[in-house]
């Protein structure tokens, strides 16, 4: 509260006495500046000091208050809209309640036990298929996909769904190979019998807060094997690898190690909340049980708060593998009862690193005790627990390295399966008391290793991808040191490419088998006392076996007889310096069998198969002695000192899955073997042992064979089963693998467990496990259960100067000699027993009476996905090994048993005050059990628990107790512990309300008087310590600008001069050489240009002086010729013409001239442009030269770069090419796998459809004759009252015809003696032919031959009326009144309306008719019997229908055609006789043609010869079925 104040109104008034002025700062500052002292300044300081540092503690807090403020604020809101949601979800149960009123007698409670509650989903068992809910629909690549429902079909047996994976579904799925997810947003048609209970598996919807999933399986809503896997799915999403189903622990492998998961921290906090403090805490499970059972062990009570979950979840004790390791040293130190955990899963799931992580808790748990006293310690020390510790640590590598191998499904692969019992020395109760101790101390003193089914022939053969033992390659990869001291001629120098048996493997392994393991071998092995000699003799015999397997042989002919030798001579010459047996010996032992028979010793040669088959068996058997020695060893040192036999223990066990592959051999058997044991304890302890108490109580138990596997366990281990009848075969003279099959086939043909096919080859047989059937293969079974080793080996190896293999074959030399020594008749019985199934089934019989003595744990490990890629989940197979964990039947069990039970007396006095919520219960009966039955139906209404049965109520009442299924006492426990909840929080705000103004009252008080003396001192203070911040602040902040812009105009003023000069240089440079090479240019250019101007001018120069020379000398000879001329004699005229003609010549050639001179000044113009044009071009080509050189080198950087990058992407690209060819190896295999799979269960398949078939066929003959028969009875009926209609009518006109006869004469001749009575008796024909038709293509078949009758008769009728029509043609009729006009015109109308009707019920009929048989028909095809069924009905009441308004149409007709003869008057009289004699010939006719058509065996009437063809096929039917059931 101070620091509020503190806080709050103190930094108010420090506020408010702040000036706001720059001045007042000033003023007041000289003021308090003249009143202060040295000695307050320094107090003063020194408390500012502290204050700043209690303000900032402040203000941390109130920062953490806030946040935690904001936290509670979003979780109570959080928690008002669950309650909200919770209240309105109580009120709708009311509602339900109330108007289903509960009501059931006491007499109804001995029944069954079960009370029924009225509630909706119940009435309704579809009501959870509403629209828009989120379900689970099967798929065959991801075995279950999300979806919701669309709308719910009209038959409510097929719902729409609509299919939307969620959009982080690739990152966290594994997408099989050919699927694609781009296609997986779609509508489907769901059928609703292909589930279990006729409903969808509901999804669980989870909060936004929880996006994790839930920690444990009983807390999902809907709990399914599809709830299950997608919880799994969400917890490996975001690294939880660990669930609890029940009492179940799932393991899924990470494939990372995450970090925290398995520190120190984390073992303290499962120790401390688990052992330490589980003493005092109780769950109200733990009251209750105490209440009716006595009292509860403490182990006991935590396994029952860890099948709660929530009490888990406010502790916050997530599951881990701790927990359950944590709750078996609870058990053992308080309880005094062994412990026993078992961990299984198939290879790559992670079951020897958890018995690693298990047995290392255990280990080291005690330590954990807090307050550790010293005596403790002493004690510790006393009994070497730690010395134990450290050797029962130090055996996982050496198991790991002697019995683990890479497969193709984990890299660290156990080939064994390891019993192992930690023993401790348990404290009793007394001496803890003593000490003060609420759990007793354990202390780790010793344990014990049992081995089983170690898969020797990994030694000598591998399959692909696959690697032998990791001791091998630790060897190889050892020091040259060690090798040469262990065997220096064949190891120094090689790899593992030498050795045959390795030379098939792939390379190192991190981590696991590589040289670096070598040292951590060596040290665990000298932990156990294997050094020195010992050592060395261990390693060599490895060697002997690598050396084994680099023996080769050939076979040759000799005498027509086929032998074998040894053709890698210097292969033996290395085996026999390493065993120390002469080469000689080793190659008669191994190519020659000596044998002995009725007293004869004679030798066989061997093939060259058969040789190395002698030779790998040795090296197998070398290598079993090798691992059973080394196991011997770790008991001896890791059993407990002294002489004391009575330890408490923990056994781990560490062992094969269930296993399926596409071949199943004798390894396969053995381990599903061990499975079914387990499964069969498992049943036991979770079920068996309450089927007793359900009983007593009168409580009906669920079908036990469910998840009973004691069929299975009979077909193998009984006294007829397969382990007897392979042990018979392995011990008889010629047996062989096949007439072991067809003796266990005949042997145990009743069995329901051994699937017999007549596909199966004669090696083959399957049987039903409790996971899946399982076909095996059962070549070599009698090999492999033998697992023999010729006597010559034997003797050969028992000869080595080995120590080791000498003394270890010399013991077996030993056991052979005895057993020939055997009298012949216990020879047998013996030699069955050094059988491997024998040895094997007396193993787990031992095993499985340790661990029925002991409290059982499971821990079951999955593997999420092949490719062993982190957060990543394979649904398939994850699925599948969920079902091979027994995970589903652990389901069957949590929804058929009842985990809780109460008495009745504790029921009412735990749950009777909650029915205040309830106004209309009424209790006080009486009788205690029906007040029960009750109060609970009313605070558990609106729940009910989905079992096989279907959906049942959550509790069953028995004679004394009330039995709880999965759930329901956790509900009514949680609304009681919300009553008390509010209850208590009501006290508490009444208690909180009165100490919070109490103490606001004192702190009210002392806080205005703090204030008070401490204000003005606070003002004082921080005007102070601001003034002097801020005058400090500016000078600090003024110098600093002043500083950066003193800088920024140095840097720029710098910057400008220097730009200044660099502009003014570089363009200078470039300016001078551009303008020196543009003179160069202009000047040769010019000079060219003046050269060729002056040739010009020069010749033209020449050519007008050559002219002028002629021009003269012309005008010189002219001119004296003139003056001759004169004076003296006359011009030529051949002169003057040759002057003349000159002239001419002159005149062109100026013309000429001037041309050229023309062009030659154009020619000048266009050099002076082409000068100008070189001149720019000159400078763009300096400028581009330049601007190339720059570019040429930024790409000749580039180049450099992209060289590199070349280079990088180049390896990248060879290392992407060799990942894609191992990945295209890995997904061949897997394609392999897949289609081997899909081979077998196609095959499966093709069975299931021939089965279908056989019974759809049988059963659409079956329905065939049914309708058969139904048909014939429709007929029959018919025909019945066709006759009937026939009789009454004949009586009708018997009884008529005397009285009548006169006037129907009469009025025959007067219709035929007018015309509208003919067209009256044309329209009557008319009736009686569409009468006639309908009845001819109607439901009712009427005979053949009767029906030509009719129609011979209508046809000879209608012959009459037309010869009377011709006959009487030109008449008229007079005389008749219009009064019986009228009533005959209205006859006429009547029968043709009734006619009208008749055809359109009839047509009608008729459609009805074809549509039923038409649906009959596809229901035939698709093979529904209920619908069939159905359909046969509704037809049969069709048919009777029409048989009745048929009989009803023909009255109709028989009365209007009587109701018209009375409108017609008689004329003339006939003698009734000769009708009479008529219906006598006729009815004759008729009980003839009847006595015809009638089958003799069965009665049938026939119509035609096709009906006569179907009825006669179902007779040899039905004939041929008696036949066969007989």
């Amino acid at each position: 509260m101070s620091q509020s104040v503190r806080s709050g109104p103190l930094r108010a008034v420090g506020d408010a006495a702040r000036p706001s002025g720059g001045s007042s700062y000033n003023s007041l500052a000289v003021g308090y500046e003249i009143e202060k002292k040295e000695m307050e300044r320094s107090s003063e300081e020194a408390g500012s000091r502290r204050w700043e540092e209690e303000k900032k503690r402040e203000q941390e807090e109130l920062r953490v208050v806030k946040l935690a403020l904001e936290k509670g604020s979003r979780e109570m809101r959080d928690l008002e809209e669950n309650e909200r949601n919770r209240v309105e979800k109580e009120t709708m149960v009311k509602d339900e309640v109330s108007t289903n009123r509960w009501a059931r007698n006491k007499t109804d409670n001995s029944q069954d036990g079960y009370v029924k509650v009225m509630n909706p989903s119940e009435l309704h068992s579809d009501s959870r298929m509403l629209e828009g809910t989120p379900v689970y629909i099967r798929d065959p690549h991801f075995s279950w996909v999300p979806a919701t429902i669309e709308s719910p079909e009209d038959d409510k047996k097929r719902v729409k769904v609509r299919v939307r994976l969620p959009s982080d579904w690739e990152e966290c799925t594994v997408i099989p190979p050919g699927r694609s997810i781009e296609n997986m947003d779609f509508d489907q048609i769901v059928k609703l019998t292909d589930y279990p209970n006729n409903e969808l598996p509901v999804q669980n919807v989870f909060s936004a807060l929880d996006t994790v999933g839930k920690n444990d399986m009983a807390d999902l809503t809907h709990l399914h094997e599809a709830a299950i896997l997608y919880n799994l799915k969400a917890r490996h999403r975001e690294g939880n690898p660990y669930t609890r189903v029940g009492d179940i622990m799932v393991a899924l492998n990470p494939f990372q190690w995450i970090d925290g998961l398995y520190s120190e921290d984390k073992q303290l906090f499962y120790a401390n909340n688990l052992i330490w403090q589980a003493s005092a805490t109780k769950t109200p499970r733990q009251v209750t049980n105490q209440a009716h059972d006595g009292p509860l062990s403490l182990a006991t009570a935590a396994t029952e708060k860890q099948a709660l979950g929530y009490e888990y979840e406010k502790l916050g004790i997530h599951p881990h593998v701790y927990e359950t390791s944590s709750l078996a040293y609870l058990g053992l130190a308080h309880d005094g009862t062994d412990q026993a955990i078992l961990v299984t899963g198939e290879s790559g799931a992670g079951k020897t690193e958890t018995i690693k992580i298990v047995m290392n808790h255990l280990a080291t748990v005690e330590r954990s005790r807090p307050l550790w006293p010293e005596s403790d310690r002493n004690s510790i020390s006393e009994h070497g627990s730690e010395q134990v510790v450290n050797r029962v640590i130090h055996s996982n590598p050496l198991f790991e390295s002697f019995g683990n191998a890479k497969t193709l499904r984990n890299d660290n692969s156990s080939r064994f399966g390891k019993f192992t019992q930690l023993m401790f020395d348990v404290e009793s109760a007394a001496d803890a008391a003593r000490g003060g101790r609420r759990i007793p101390s354990c202390h780790l003193v010793g344990s014990r290793c049992i081995t089983y089914l170690l898969e020797k022939s990994r030694v000598v053969k591998v399959s692909e991808g696959e690697r032998t033992y990791h001791i091998f390659y630790q060897l190889m990869g050892s020091p040259d040191e060690s090798k040469e001291s262990i065997w220096k001629e064949g190891l120094v120098g090689t790899d593992i490419t030498d050795f045959s048996y390795l030379s098939s493997s792939f390379g190192s392994i991190d981590g696991l088998a590589s040289g670096e393991n070598w040292p951590e071998t060596v040290d665990s092995l000298a932990i156990f006392g294997i050094y020195g000699d010992i050592f060395l003799d261990l390693m060599r015999s490895l060697c002997v076996i690598l050396q084994l397997g680099n023996i080769t042989f050939d076979s040759d002919i000799f005498d027509g007889e086929e032998r074998s030798n040894i053709s890698s001579v210097e292969a033996l010459q290395k085996l026999s310096v390493l065993l120390g047996v002469p080469e000689a010996v080793i190659e008669t032992a191994m190519t020659k069998r000596f044998m002995v028979t009725r007293g004869e010793e004679f030798t066989i040669s061997l093939k060259a198969n058969e040789a190395k088959d002698g030779c790998d068996a040795l090296a197998k058997e070398i290598y079993a002695r090798v691992f059973d020695y080394l196991v011997k060893k770790i008991n001896a040192y890791t059993k407990p000192p002294g002489t004391r036999t009575e330890y408490g223990t923990i056994s781990l066990l560490d062992i094969f899955g269930f296993e399926s592959f596409a071949v199943n051999r004798f390894e396969q058997l053995c381990i599903n073997y061990a499975n079914e044991r387990l499964q069969q304890k498992y049943v036991i302890d979770n079920f068996q042992s309450v089927k007793k108490e359900y009983e007593d109580e009168g409580i009906n138990v669920f079908d036990f064979s469910l998840i009973d596997n004691s069929e299975v366990i009979e077909l193998l281990e009984g006294r007829l089963g397969l382990i007897a009848q392979l042990n018979e075969e392995c011990v008889r003279p010629n047996g062989c693998d096949e007439s072991f099959v067809y003796k266990l086939k005949v042997v145990n043909s009743d069995s329901s467990c051994l699937l017999q096919d007549k596909l199966h080859f004669p090696y083959e047989f399957a049987i039903r496990h409790y996971a899946a059937p399982i076909k095996y293969d059962a070549r070599q079974f009698i090999e492999r259960n033998l697992d023999k080793i010729p006597s010559d080996l034997l003797v050969c190896a028992s000869k080595s100067k080995n120590p080791f293999i000498c003394e270890q074959f010399q013991v077996l030399l030993t056991k052979l000699e005895e057993s020939k020594n055997t009298p012949a008749l216990k020879k047998r019985s013996e030699a069955t027993k050094d059988l491997v199934t024998s040895k094997f089934k007396g193993q787990l019989t031992s095993l499985m009476t340790l661990i029925e003595k002991s409290r059982t744990r499971y821990i079951r490990c999955v593997k999420p996905n092949k490719g062993m890629v982190p957060r990543i989940l394979d649904h398939a197979l994850t699925v599948s090994q969920l079902e091979s964990a027994g995970l589903v039947t652990a389901i069957v069990i949590s929804r058929e048993s009842f985990p809780n039970r109460l008495s009745y007396e504790l029921v009412m006095e735990r749950f009777k005050f909650l029915c205040y919520k309830y106004s209309d219960i009424k209790l006080g009966t009486g009788d205690i059990k029906i007040d029960s039955q009750i109060l609970l139906s009313y605070l558990l209404a609106g729940i009910t628990v989905n079992t096989h049965k279907g959906r049942v109520a959550p509790f069953a009442c028995g004679k004394t107790k009330v039995y709880f299924r999965v759930g329901a006492l956790e509900r009514i426990e949680t609304i009681r512990q919300e009553y008390y909840a509010e209850r208590a929080i009501q006290l508490q705000t009444w208690m909180r309300v009165r100490q919070t103004r109490q103490m606001y009252a004192r702190l009210k008080r002392g806080v205005t008087l703090f204030q008070c003396n401490i204000r003005r001192w606070m003002a004082r203070r921080t005007f102070d310590k601001t003034l002097r911040s801020a005058i400090s602040l500016q000078c600090f902040i003024r110098k600093v600008l002043a500083s950066l812009e003193l800088e920024r105009r140095q840097r720029e003023h710098a910057a400008t001069l220097i730009q200044a000069r660099w502009r003014v240089t570089e363009p200078r440079q470039q300016f001078k050489v551009a303008h020196a090479a543009i003179i160069r240019m202009q000047s040769f250019f010019r000079m060219v240009v003046c050269r060729k101007i002056y040739a010009t001018k020069k010749k033209e120069r020449e050519d007008e002086t050559v002219i002028a020379s002629r021009m003269t000398m012309i005008q010189q000879n002219f001119d004296d010729a003139s003056t001759i001329q004169g004076t003296v004699f006359s011009v030529d005229e051949g002169l003057l013409e040759e002057v003349e003609t000159m002239f001419e010549f002159l005149r062109k050639e100026i013309v000429t001239l001037r041309k050229k001179n023309t062009t030659l000044k154009k020619q000048l113009a266009e050099s002076e442009a082409d000068k100008r044009a070189i001149y720019s071009h000159a400078s763009s080509v300096d400028h581009s030269y330049a601007l190339s050189k720059i570019r040429v080198e930024q790409m000749a950087k580039s180049n450099t770069a992209l060289l590199d990058d070349n280079n990088m992407r180049r390896k990248e690209a060879s290392k992407l090419k060799n990942e894609l060819k191992l990945q295209q190896q890995a997904h061949e295999e897997q394609l392999n796998q897949m289609r081997a799979d899909f081979d077998i269960a196609l095959a499966h398949r093709e069975m299931e459809l021939k089965n279908m078939q056989s019974n759809h066929h049988s059963t659409v003959a079956l329905h065939k004759r049914e309708i058969q028969m139904i048909r014939d009875e429709a007929e029959r009926k018919q025909e019945e009252n066709y006759n009937e209609i026939n009789r009454l009518r004949d009586e009708i006109k018997r009884t008529q015809v005397t009285a009548r006869y006169s006037r129907f004469v009469e009025s025959f001749h007067y219709l035929f003696n007018h015309d509208s009575h003919q067209d009256y008796l044309a329209k009557l024909m008319d009736v009686l032919e569409t009468t006639q038709a309908s009845r001819r293509i109607g439901s009712s078949p009427v005979d053949d031959d009767i029906l030509r009758q009719k129609d011979s008769e209508i046809a000879r009728l209608n012959e009459e009326v037309a010869m009377l029509r011709m006959a009487r043609g030109g008449r008229s009729s007079h005389g008749e009144s219009e009064d019986v006009e009228g009533n005959r015109k209205e006859a006429v109308k009547s029968m043709v309306y009734s006619v009208k009707k008749n055809r359109q019920q009839r047509k009608a009929h008729v459609q009805q008719l074809q549509a039923l048989a038409s649906q009959l028909g596809e229901t035939i095809s698709y093979g529904h019997p209920s619908q069939m069924q159905n359909l046969v009905e509704s037809l049969k009441d069709a048919i009777k229908m029409g048989e009745q308004s048929n009989s009803k149409m023909d009255r109709e007709m028989v009365n209007m055609i009587d109701f018209s003869s009375m409108y017609f008057t008689p004329t003339a009289t006939c003698a009734p006789e000769s009708f009479d004699d008529l219906i006598a010939e006729n009815q004759k006719l008729r009980r003839k043609l009847e006595k015809k058509n009638t089958c003799k065996k069965c009665g049938h009437k026939r119509s035609d010869k096709k009906e006569d063809r179907s009825h006669a096929s179902t007779i040899e039917d039905d004939s041929s079925l008696k036949r066969s059931s007989v």
